[in-house]
């Protein structure tokens, strides 16, 4: 199994489970300087982070080298639509600063072996009919959107996930 740099349970440690996240796809693997350096950027970014100019209760980190997670504990002060403006303008930067796409909610990416690959959704049927990806296929799925769920169930089997309805 991949081995993650960040333990999501220690970054996320007393969230409640319903908490939001957001996850955000590199368009390619960031190098351990640049996950080092976003991930000071996030927690900077998270202490910051405010809604209506009340602090958040809010975490982040990068993921295998390829995932930017943002979370924020709602049950103690619910992000609206400024305060989420804000995360985007942060993402944005990250993106320039780094030359990354990390808007791209059209790749998908799984394991193969100790190694994350990826391909873009328009090939999942490709990769069905060569037998590279399968209903046991470990998938990061970056549809979750609550803490509990990203602790529990990003990586997954693909007949787990949302990708069950197209493998047969």
């Amino acid at each position: 199994m991949l081995a993650t740099n960040t333990s999501q349970a220690d970054v996320f440690k007393g969230f409640n489970p319903d908490s939001k996240v957001w996850i955000y796809s590199s368009s390619r693997l960031l190098t351990e300087d640049e996950t080092v350096n976003i991930n000071y950027q996030i927690q900077a970014f998270t202490k910051q982070w405010t809604s209506h100019n009340n602090a958040l209760k809010a975490a982040g980190a990068v993921l295998y080298n390829r995932f930017i997670i943002l979370s924020a504990d709602d049950s103690i002060e619910n992000p609206g639509g400024c305060s989420i403006d804000k995360s985007i303008h942060f993402i944005q930067d990250i993106e320039t600063r780094y030359k990354l796409n990390l808007f791209d909610r059209l790749t998908i990416y799984y394991a193969s072996g100790n190694e994350m690959k990826s391909f873009h959704f328009n090939d999942l049927q490709n990769k069905i009919a060569s037998g590279e990806i399968s209903e046991n296929t470990l998938i990061m799925d970056t549809t979750i959107t609550q803490v509990g769920a990203l602790q529990s169930e990003f990586v997954k089997e693909a007949g787990q996930s949302w990708l069950a309805r197209f493998i047969k």
